[in-house]
């Protein structure tokens, strides 16, 4: 019996932060009880509380402040959790690719003119796509340098623009 007495006084809040100047019960006693954590409270100081008006009535102010941080807290949760669940569009998705075939309709029906025009530009297009490939892979082209420059800057504004939209953290005081 005496070990449990023991281990109950353990987990009580200790002797220095049960009052504050006046002989009213601490704030950490209030927010305690506030919350619902009665076991860690003294019963004397528990006893106190309830008799004392002032110490009553801070325990109504700090339950107040609990119940609306707890609100505050959730509320941001549930957006959180309602953006996360949107569907993925397939609808969209599935009418614009749609849209596009319907597009192409015109051009599949005039199709032995279009093979033609297309066999036609193919090897001018190859020949072109070699020719850039062969200038542009070139050791020490000036062309090989500015496009490894550029994309390292185009990188760097991407994640410029990126960390800007995302959600700032804000930190409360």
């Amino acid at each position: 019996m005496n070990h449990e007495r023991g281990k109950s006084l353990e987990t009580m809040l200790p002797e220095e932060l049960l009052w504050a100047e006046g002989g009213h019960a601490s704030d950490v006693v209030l927010t305690a009880l506030a919350d619902g954590q009665l076991a860690i409270v003294p019963p004397n100081v528990r006893a106190h509380v309830e008799g004392c008006d002032l110490c009553t009535t801070h325990l109504g102010h700090a339950a107040l402040l609990s119940i609306h941080t707890g609100a505050g807290l959730a509320a941001p949760r549930e957006t959180a959790s309602q953006t996360e669940r949107a569907p993925f569009p397939r609808l969209a998705i599935t009418l614009g690719l749609a849209v596009a075939v319907l597009g192409l309709v015109p051009t599949l029906l005039q199709a032995p003119s279009t093979a033609r025009a297309f066999a036609g530009d193919v090897p001018l297009v190859a020949g072109a796509v070699s020719t850039l490939s062969h200038r542009f892979l070139a050791p020490g082209s000036p062309l090989m340098l500015a496009s490894t420059y550029g994309a390292a800057v185009l990188l760097v504004m991407v994640a410029v623009v990126v960390v800007r939209r995302l959600p700032k953290k804000e930190i409360s005081s």
